[in-house]
């Protein structure tokens, strides 16, 4: 009897007592073995190679992707912090060593203010600073408010401009709207670069215009010489003339860029600084405006200049280099300070009083306006 036919009885459930002893036997055969092959560790057959290549090509990517992604992470991670450290620390921390209302301690004086009260008092010869408030306009960038006082008073109150601050560099000043205070004019007191301008010279019709006007009229003239003076001649020439509000002289020292738009102020700094600033840099502010010598012309010039050599950061506003101040400072020294012309104000008949100077060549009316106040 054999195994098969034995087996295929037993599955049909028709199989002998000897049959089915036999299959049973077989059957216990093949547990043990499974028994005995499940205990033992056997080696893993090799996979196929294209099977294998694909897998791990699989992890390779899945690797490269988490790394890439890790990366990316990472990289825009760090951009944001860069950004919010440009724009949240090192631009405040920047513009505010240019630009600040506040005051260490309450004492001391605020740089900015300072500095372009002096650029108003060397490029401004109708107008003064008169104040400033900053706006936050962008990314890393300010925009900083500024006004001026018209002296002439065609402006009924201040003058308006602004500049842009950025990772603390100013921008440059608006010469179109600070014109009518004269910043940057070019030419006011020469012949060649007005020839069709209006003088009045001593003894002519103009003259007599002049006289024609009432007292109440109050003129805003610029006043030529027949020669370059110094400071001392300017200085008896304000002696001589209490009545009439110099304002400013067109002046030159080498070094400055253009010798048409240079001035000094004759007038003492609407703005007040305090004690502080006067001991840094005597005469700057000029409180005693009145019975001047040409020392304190000179030493009033010499201190705006100073002020704007050491803090270059406030004079990029102006029209001139930074560097340009030190070079001023040394000409100063060496060669002193000439004067061009001269800017007034004053009533038809203190204006006129000026020709009879020997030294004045002509007066050329800029503004006239009715004085409300005697």
């Amino acid at each position: 009897m054999n195994f098969e036919t034995a087996f295929a009885h037993y599955q049909a459930h028709t199989a002998t007592a000897e049959e089915t002893a036999l299959v049973e036997r077989e059957l216990e055969k093949y547990r043990l073995i499974e028994d005995y092959l499940a205990e033992q560790e056997l080696p893993e057959l090799p996979e196929d190679a294209a099977a294998a290549a694909s897998a791990e090509t699989k992890a390779v990517k899945r690797r490269l992707n988490r790394r890439t992604r890790n990366i990316v992470l990472i990289s825009t991670a760090a951009v944001l912090a860069v950004v919010l450290l440009l724009q949240l620390v090192v631009s405040p921390l920047l513009n505010r060593r240019v630009y600040t209302d506040d005051l260490v301690d309450g004492s001391g004086y605020p740089t900015f203010d300072v500095g372009m009260s002096a650029l108003a008092g060397l490029y401004m010869p109708l107008g003064d600073y008169y104040g400033s408030y900053a706006e936050h306009s962008g990314f890393m960038r300010d925009t900083l408010w500024l006004m001026f006082y018209d002296r002439t008073g065609s402006n009924r109150f201040h003058i308006q401009t602004q500049t842009g601050l950025s990772l603390g560099r100013i921008g440059q000043l608006n010469s179109g709207d600070l014109h009518a205070i004269g910043y940057m004019y070019s030419g006011f007191f020469y012949d060649n670069r007005n020839p069709g301008r209006n003088d009045v010279w001593s003894g002519d019709t103009g003259q007599a215009a002049l006289d024609a006007l009432p007292e109440y009229m109050r003129l805003t003239s610029a006043v030529s010489f027949h020669k370059v003076l110094t400071v001392d001649e300017l200085a008896d020439i304000m002696a001589r003339h209490p009545d009439v509000d110099f304002l400013s002289a067109n002046v030159w020292v080498d070094g400055a860029y253009n010798y048409d738009s240079l001035h000094c102020s004759l007038q003492h700094m609407m703005l007040a600084y305090g004690d502080d600033l006067e001991e840094d840099y005597p005469g700057m502010q000029l409180r005693e405006y009145k019975n001047l010598t040409g020392e304190d012309i000179t030493q009033h010039f010499r201190a705006m200049v100073q002020y704007l050599a050491d803090h270059p950061e406030v004079a990029e506003a102006g029209p001139d280099e930074p560097y340009r101040y030190k070079e001023m400072l040394l000409n100063l020294e060496e060669d002193g300070l000439e004067v061009l012309g001269l800017w007034v104000q004053g009533t038809p008949d203190q204006i006129t009083a000026l020709l009879d100077e020997e030294l004045v060549r002509s007066v050329r009316n800029y503004d006239a306006r009715i004085q409300l106040w005697t």
